[in-house]
Formats: C-alpha cells, sequence, structure tokens
C-alpha cells in the first residue's frame, strides 16, 4: 500500500498561492478593457486588478503571466499595497515564474508595514518554516497575532494550528484550541476541518475520532468536504469500516473533493473497499479524472508496475507516465523521474542518465528549484563511493535554499548512504553526535537520529522506524 503525504512546508504554501487565485477568481468577469485603460492612466489599482485577472487567468481574462507580472511590478512601484502583497508572495513561492526572495521580502515587509494581512501572513508562513530566509518563529507568530487582531480569520486559524501542533511554534494547546474555537463559532469551516484532522490523528490533542467526525460532519454542512475526506481516507485504510469508509468518501467527493475520488480509487485498487473492490477502479478513476486529479495517472502506472488486475509491465508502465507527462501531467513527471532514478527492484531498472534525459525533456514542467533538485538527487544516485561524497555535499549546502521535506526524501530514496552521511556531518557540527561520518547506520547514528526525530514534535513513531523517508526528509531539511 502506497500513501501519499506532503510537508506542513509544501502543503501550506501550495494552498496559499491557489487560495489567492481561488479567492479572486469568485469575483465577476471583468471589464478588461475599462481597466487597461485606467492602468495605462496610471490607476495603480485598476494595474493591479487587471494584472492579477491576467496573472491567474480568471475573471474572463486569458492567462497571461508575463502582463499579470509587468501590470503587477507597476502598480506595486506606484504604492499599491495590495499590489505589493500579491506582488511579494509571487516572488517568494516561485510558483509562476522564477522566485526572488530578496524583492519579495522587500515588497512583503513594505506591504506588512503598511497594515497588509495578506502580507503579514506570507511573511508569517516563510519565517515559521525557513522558506527562502532564516527562519524566526518569534517574528512569525508576532505578525500572525497582528494580523489576527486585525481581523483576519486565516492568522487566527494559523495561528490555532501552530499553537496545538507545535510545529514550528512552541505547544500552547489550551491558547490554539481557544483560537479554533472562536473561529468555529464564527463559522470558519476551515478551522472545523483542521480541528477535526487533529482528533483524528491526535495531533496535540487526544484522539477522539467522534468529535472528528461530529466537526467533519459540521463542515460539511457548509459544503466542506475536506474533513470527510480526511475521515472516509483513515476509516478506508484502517480498516474498520470498509462500507462506511466508501459512503463517507463518496460524500465527501459529492461536495467537491476531487482527492475523495482518488482515494476511493486507490482503496478500490489494493482491495480495501467493501465487495469486488478491485472492480470499482475505473468508475472511481474517472470521477477523479472529471475533478481535476491528475494523479490517477500515478495510480494507473502502479497498477500496471505490479500487475494489479492486469499483466505487470514496466515498459508499459513507462509509456503510460511518458504519455501523461506529454499532456503536462506534472505528478505522472514527479513519479516518472525518481522511479527511472531508483528502479523498483523488479521490472524498471535504476537508470539515473535516463531519468536526467527525462529531466531535460519535460523542463517547461518544473521550477528552477525543482530541476535544481532532482539534478542533485540524480547525481546522488550515481554516486557509488565515499570520497565522492564531501565535494556532492557542498553542493547540497550551497543551496539551502533547496531544502524541503520532500526534497530530503528524494535525496534519502536516491542515495541513502549519502542522505546518512549528510545528517551525521550537521549532527556532528551540533553537537548531538560524534561518531563516524561515513553513511552506515550505525547504533551511535541512529540513536542520534531518534533524538532528532523526537526533538521535532512531528512523528509518533521514531522509536519504530526512525529510517523512514518522511523522518529522514524533515532531518535534512532543517
Amino acid at each position: 500500500m502506497r500513501r501519499r503525504g506532503n510537508s506542513p512546508l509544501r502543503t501550506l504554501f501550495i494552498a496559499a498561492v491557489l487560495g489567492v487565485a481561488a479567492g479572486i477568481a469568485q469575483a465577476e468577469d471583468l471589464d478588461l478593457e475599462a481597466l487597461r485603460t485606467e492602468a495605462t492612466a496610471g490607476n495603480a489599482e485598476a494595474g493591479r486588478t487587471l494584472g492579477e485577472a491576467l496573472l491567474y487567468g480568471i475573471s474572463g481574462a486569458k492567462q497571461d503571466i508575463p502582463a499579470g507580472i509587468a501590470l503587477l511590478h507597476q502598480a506595486a512601484e506606484a504604492g499599491d499595497v495590495a499590489a505589493q502583497a500579491t506582488l511579494g508572495k509571487v516572488l517568494l513561492d516561485g510558483y509562476y515564474i522564477p522566485p526572488e526572495p530578496e524583492r519579495a521580502f522587500a515588497l512583503l515587509e513594505a506591504a506588512s508595514e503598511a497594515g497588509s494581512t495578506h502580507a503579514q501572513i506570507t511573511l508569517a508562513e516563510a519565517l515559521l518554516w525557513g522558506f527562502r530566509h532564516e527562519a524566526d518563529p518569534a517574528r512569525a507568530k508576532s505578525l500572525l497575532m497582528t494580523a489576527r487582531e486585525a481581523g483576519d480569520p486565516d492568522a487566527r486559524r494559523i495561528l490555532g494550528e501552530q499553537l496545538i501542533a507545535g510545529w514550528a511554534l512552541e505547544r500552547d494547546v489550551d491558547q490554539g484550541l481557544a483560537l479554533l474555537e472562536e473561529a468555529i463559532a464564527e463559522g470558519d469551516d476551515k478551522a472545523q476541518v483542521t480541528l477535526a484532522s487533529f482528533y483524528l490523528y491526535g495531533i496535540g490533542v487526544p484522539r477522539d475520532r467522534a468529535r472528528a467526525l461530529m466537526l467533519s460532519e459540521s463542515a460539511a454542512e457548509t459544503g466542506n468536504g475536506a474533513g470527510l475526506k480526511d475521515y472516509g481516507t483513515m476509516l478506508m485504510w484502517s480498516l474498520r469500516d470498509r462500507a462506511g469508509s466508501e459512503t463517507i468518501l463518496k460524500r465527501a467527493g459529492e461536495l467537491g473533493e476531487g482527492a475523495a475520488w482518488s482515494a476511493l480509487a486507490e482503496g478500490a485498487m489494493y482491495g480495501y473497499l467493501a465487495g469486488r473492490s478491485r472492480a470499482k477502479f475505473d468508475d472511481f478513476a474517472e470521477k477523479a479524472v472529471e475533478a481535476g486529479e491528475t494523479r490517477i495517472a500515478v495510480l494507473q502506472a502502479e497498477r500496471q508496475m505490479w500487475g494489479i488486475s492486469m499483466r505487470a509491465s514496466g515498459p508499459a508502465t513507462l509509456a503510460g507516465l511518458e504519455a501523461a507527462a506529454d499532456e503536462g501531467n506534472k505528478d505522472a513527471l514527479h513519479f516518472l523521474i525518481p522511479l527511472v532514478r531508483d528502479g523498483n527492484h523488479l521490472n524498471i531498472r535504476k537508470e539515473p542518465e535516463r531519468a536526467r534525459g527525462y529531466l531535460e525533456r519535460y523542463l517547461a514542467l518544473l521550477s528552477a528549484d525543482e530541476i535544481a533538485q532532482y539534478t542533485l538527487s540524480i547525481d546522488a544516485a550515481k554516486v557509488r563511493v565515499l570520497s565522492a561524497y564531501p565535494a556532492l555535499r557542498d553542493r547540497f549546502l550551497a543551496r539551502p535554499e533547496l531544502k524541503s521535506n520532500w526534497f530530503g526524501e528524494q535525496i534519502y530514496k536516491a542515495n541513502p548512504n549519502f542522505a546518512i552521511y549528510l545528517l551525521q556531518g550537521a549532527m556532528t557540527a551540533d553537537g548531538s553526535y560524534s561518531g563516524k561520518i561515513d553513511g552506515m547506520a550505525t547504533r551511535r547514528t541512529i540513536n542520534a537520529l531518534w533524538r532528532a526525530c523526537e526533538a521535532t514534535r512531528h512523528f509518533t513513531d521514531c522509536a519504530n522506524d526512525v529510517m523512514q523517508p518522511k523522518v529522514i526528509g524533515e532531518l535534512l531539511a532543517r
């Protein structure tokens, strides 16, 4: 069984990028020509509104990223605070254009000082996780509190999340619960989903599945099926109630949670649903595709690769992933490159240079950071001797902006010994390890990794398997 997950950092920033676009997209179609005329005449607000529409391809505008960025630059330089906040976030994320951290932080600081809660939250999230900047949790908390005092519901929810989970801020469960309960009392369905997740998995609070379901059902009444999707997925993988999990996930899908259809397809594929489980795959996969879920291409590849309800074939697996990548499917590409880089020990060989070929073939689908991350992981996959590690380590340390949980996992999967070598060096530097730096998972190394894992407060199973990719990935991201 394979399950996917995102690090808190990746989840927060992707959600925030898409959230900005989604929030603007709710507006009716704009009079684009009138806005263009006003922007040309020097109206900064009009330029910012048109720039956002062109950047995101919403409100009746055809997406034109360069034109949108140019208009946002003009509006920001003219002193439009909202434009400074939007452009700062775009330049920080690197989602639409290559990142420019120095310029991004200058814009966000200016907008934040001017009272933009959007800028304050963006800055806070970057400082919480050390995203393109040295982490500063204390400043992040201050920014969130300022935005919350200004009445921003997102700031209140994020602050509550962090205080309960203790991911980046010192844990204060009572204060965090008070914030989320306050948000829920005011009708914040996202706060309901967040708190439901904490009770579902026992994050910062005692596990309480009944409370999690109640909160998820309450959010669903407002049209938010995310909590039901989480609850149904947990129920499905735990095999507690096959029929019940299917029913809950269907409801989530009908509420617009496309990921629920993907979860159902995956559950069907692995036999986790009631009745003739695998026979249900095609129907759920079709619904997922209709909902825009590109991950179905990955599930199809896994079926082909392992021979689930069909004859296993490595070549057919790669052909299917290539076809999906040719159509612009990034999920398929992110599965294809590591698969060929590392092999699957069955019907797909480890071929780092072939993986590099895919990287070069699909450059247009990847950000500059992703290209650099994959390049380093492919080079790591080719290194076999300890004497080659120092040069590769220097390259890794020279690009701190590339660090992320996902990248750490890629390094570990590409070359486990090199990943351990990196961590041995880091732990030696901070005084938590005094053994050899040789990339070997000795008892002394594992003990030091366990202590580092415990310090993250993110995992409850450090003692069970500290060598799991998600743990090593996070430790490398620190």
